[in-house]
């Protein structure tokens, strides 16, 4: 059979603002723009998008139309995109695919085989978790000139990912498809992954943007070349914006010396900074720590302030009832200056058999404890002193 090249994109994300960031914003759409760019300089003869094209069910009209625009090369060049909704985008209605469907610029894979050269493409959009025993994911015969045959998913499948939440085994995917499957194209995780299930090749594309701290892969995307001695893939990474992932934490006698310190030691200019603080509570503030990043080159900054948190190790409570945690909780809380007010009010959310729903009622609720720890610290402060040569104004009856 003559050579097939695709290239497998998946993730993209476009319109997420990470950390709040516009700036982040523009990252993913610059690179979903740049997959594409690869498509056409590779000469592809499809791309195949293994979903969560958009980071949420109602993107913005900015958001879509600079989909379609990223689109138009493909479009130009004869390259058809195929996809499938992934878990984020996904509505209860019309999908956002299917309008960009309308355009011409997008199809969307199904259960019946799409045909790109003598390979067969198949797709099922993100399944809820609830109706996974249930569904029917059996798919149609590819047609005879058919000599590969390729499904596209967006799940989180074994022996790929563990612990990430609820996972289904890739060879029951494999098993219920019907048919025989050559390669399982998936997104959803958001880095590569590999491994052959049953005689099926599965992978995982990545995702074209960093979409977190704990990501260390730069965006990439995955080409396939497909041939009469197998499905070859090769992976290619996008230009994203680095991460400056680093902690900084404080004794007690540090301050804004000693984090700058800290932000010396890592290259911020033009980098997404993802901060962590730790240690004793410091007079340096969290956004004081955030203008320091900036200044000092960051494009995006994002601190998370742990310093002074109250952990629990679970592992030394006997008992893990919520009777047993409970008294753990109390124990630990002892141990810290907290205001009475402080302490009402978690036994409040606590204690509750069933937290009020209506927010009014337990706004005004802690709103009462408030005003009433606000009394005692007035009375247990006594009357105000007058300081020497200043006369007291009586308030008038």
């Amino acid at each position: 059979m003559p050579r097939t090249r695709i290239l497998h994109i998946s993730d993209t994300h476009l319109g997420k603002r990470q950390y709040g960031s516009d700036i982040r914003r523009e990252d993913f759409a610059n690179a979903f723009e740049q997959a594409i760019e690869v498509a056409v300089d590779r000469d592809v003869d499809a791309v195949i998008h293994t979903g969560d094209l958009f980071d949420d069910p109602v993107p913005s009209l900015p958001t879509v139309m600079r989909a379609a625009d990223a689109l138009k090369p493909l479009e130009e060049h004869g390259i058809p995109f195929y996809g499938i909704v992934g878990n984020h985008e996904r509505k209860n209605d019309e999908q956002w695919l299917d309008l960009l469907r309308r355009t011409s610029a997008a199809a969307r894979l199904g259960k019946e085989p799409t045909m790109v050269g003598e390979v067969a493409l198949y797709g099922i959009d993100a399944v809820r978790p609830s109706v996974w025993d249930n569904i029917d994911l059996e798919l149609e015969e590819p047609p005879a000139e058919a000599a590969w045959t390729i499904l596209c998913m967006h799940e989180l499948l074994t022996p790929l990912v563990h612990g990430m939440g609820r996972v289904y085994p890739a060879s029951e995917v494999i098993d219920r498809a019907g048919i025989e499957l050559d390669g399982l194209a998936l997104g959803d995780l958001h880095q590569p992954a590999s491994s052959v299930v049953d005689g099926t090749d599965v992978w995982y594309a990545s995702s074209t943007e960093r979409g977190g701290k704990d990501q260390e892969e730069t965006g990439v995307v995955q080409l396939l070349d497909i041939d009469n001695s197998g499905i070859h893939r090769r992976q290619i990474e996008l230009e994203t914006r680095p991460f400056a992932v680093f902690e900084i934490t404080f004794g007690e006698d540090d301050g804004a010396t000693h984090a700058r310190d800290v932000l010396e030691r890592h290259d911020l200019e033009g980098a997404v900074a993802k901060i962590e603080l730790s240690g004793d509570r410091a007079a340096v503030t969290a956004n004081e720590v955030t203008q320091m990043a900036r200044e000092a080159g960051a494009a995006v900054v994002s601190v998370d302030d742990n310093r002074g948190r109250v952990d629990l190790d679970v592992e030394s409570i006997e008992a893990m009832s919520l009777q047993g945690l409970d008294g753990a909780i109390e124990e630990k809380l002892a141990d810290e200056d907290f205001s009475t007010v402080a302490l009402d009010v978690d036994q409040q959310v606590r204690k509750a058999d069933e937290l009020d729903t209506n927010v009014n009622r337990v706004a005004d609720s802690f709103a009462e404890s408030l005003r009433d720890a606000q009394r005692e610290a007035f009375d247990d402060a006594g009357p105000e002193e007058t300081p020497d040569g200043v006369e007291r104004m009586e308030a008038d009856e």
